[in-house]
């Protein structure tokens, strides 16, 4: 009986084409909006998930800085009170660091020390090149994910021995020789840092490989490239002692890096308990991330409510065909009667057709919401990510749009009065 209800409503569909069209326009719009809407919102989703993975989600920053800076307290006076840099002595020291890699060593892949000079215009003759010149450790080429084309990155030995060496990437090979040696013959070369009228002759020991890279989080592409050089050099070259104010933690993959998180936050924290002003504040991009992806899920949820309002009216619509078709087919329905069909057949035929009105409006609208989510993800260049959860909602909610707009003109069809239904003109 159910196939031949079918039957029947696809029969009524083809025979009315343009009004069963018009009735499904308000389904077809609003299913087609708010897949296209979550197919958007899925793509942009996915894509700042991989982009603030390539940056290290998982990774954790430590900074030393004054208690209130990151806890702010609508309840404090604030008016009086003075915001206290971090004295030399109260920076994390080189000490604090090796002991805590070797409490939690493993747990740990890379503790990343950077201490950036500026940027620096390097001359050599009529070729120029900036580059933002950064001391760091050897860890750095793990944050960093640092391909090395030639010699080597920056060593402990580097380090210990304050070395005046500096790595540089292939592109800034390429501009301060002006594309007249391969990258690989500039190990060993001098060249000349001039920061504030102070001189330093370095020699490159490394050549990497530049990758540009997309997106707001990267620094100044006018900058030009990164050019590394001992964290203990940089600290000489400022004539300053070596105390870390910044440290980036990397956790290796297999880590809870919320648990790690807690734990490295009361690490550091032990060593700021009795300073009253000053203490080591330990963040994650994971919950950024997390609460990034709240929000949009909020946004894709709202917009998408909006959105969804054409589904009642879209319903409201199948209704009052519903209602024209029942009055239209008064005497069939009559007939139908005569020959013995009960009232519940006919509610059944009636709401199979009003449901079928609405099935292929949602299916309709599913291809028009991938489509048009694809097209503008696309052109967004974001990898459209098609959600087969809310397709399949799309799919059912369509059906139940059908079953609850078309009960009413349904059950009237199947309490109309036989006779009164035959002489029905």
């Amino acid at each position: 009986m159910i196939i031949e209800n079918i039957k029947l409503a696809i029969i009524s569909l083809r025979a009315n084409k343009l009004r069963a069209l018009l009735t499904m326009l308000g389904i077809i719009i609003g299913v087609g909006s708010v897949i296209a809407i979550v197919t958007i919102g899925d793509a942009m989703t996915g894509n700042i998930n991989s982009e603030w993975a390539g940056f290290g989600a998982k990774n954790i920053s430590i900074q030393v800085s004054d208690r209130n800076s990151n806890n702010y307290d609508p309840s404090f006076d604030y008016s009086n009170y003075e915001w206290s840099e971090p004295k030399q002595s109260e920076l994390i020291t080189e000490k604090m660091v090796e002991d805590y890699r070797q409490k939690y060593s493993s747990s740990i892949e890379a503790i990343t020390i950077t201490n950036t000079l500026s940027t620096i215009r390097f001359t050599n003759g009529r070729y120029k090149v900036n580059a933002e010149v950064i001391g760091v450790n050897p860890d750095a080429k793990i944050s960093d994910k640092i391909q090395m084309i030639a010699g080597e990155f920056i060593t402990t030995n580097d380090i210990s021995n304050k070395k005046k060496t500096i790595v540089v990437s292939d592109r800034f090979v390429q501009e301060y020789y002006g594309n007249r040696i391969d990258p690989k013959d500039a190990i060993g070369n001098t060249i000349i840092l001039d920061k504030e009228n102070k001189i330093e002759k370095l020699y490159i020991s490394g050549v990497y490989r530049y990758q540009e890279q997309d997106g707001a989080m990267v620094y100044n592409k006018d900058s030009g490239t990164k050019a590394y050089i001992p964290y203990s050099l940089a600290y000489q070259i400022q004539d300053s002692s070596i105390g870390f104010k910044n440290l980036t933690v990397v956790p290796r993959e297999e880590v809870d890096a919320k648990e790690f998180l807690i734990s490295t936050s009361a690490y550091f924290e032990s060593y700021y308990v009795s300073n009253e002003k000053i203490t080591a504040v330990t963040s994650s991009m994971a919950s950024m991330l997390k609460s990034m992806n709240k929000m949009l899920d909020q946004i894709k949820l709202g917009i998408g409510g909006v959105a969804a309002i054409s589904l009642l009216v879209g319903g409201i619509g199948v209704m009052n065909i519903m209602m024209v078709s029942v009055t239209e087919r008064t005497r069939e329905i009559g007939i139908r009667m005569a020959l013995g069909a009960k009232g519940s057949i006919i509610r059944f035929q009636f709401l199979v057709e009003a449901m079928m009105v609405s099935l292929c409006g949602g299916i309709i609208g599913i291809v028009m919401g991938l489509s048009i989510g694809a097209i503008v993800a696309n052109v967004m260049k974001y990898q459209a990510k098609p959600s087969l959860f809310v397709i399949l909602s799309s799919v059912l909610f369509s059906l139940a749009i059908g079953m609850f707009f078309g009960y009413m003109p349904a059950n009237k069809a199947s309490q109309l009065d036989p006779i009164e239904a035959l002489r029905y003109e």
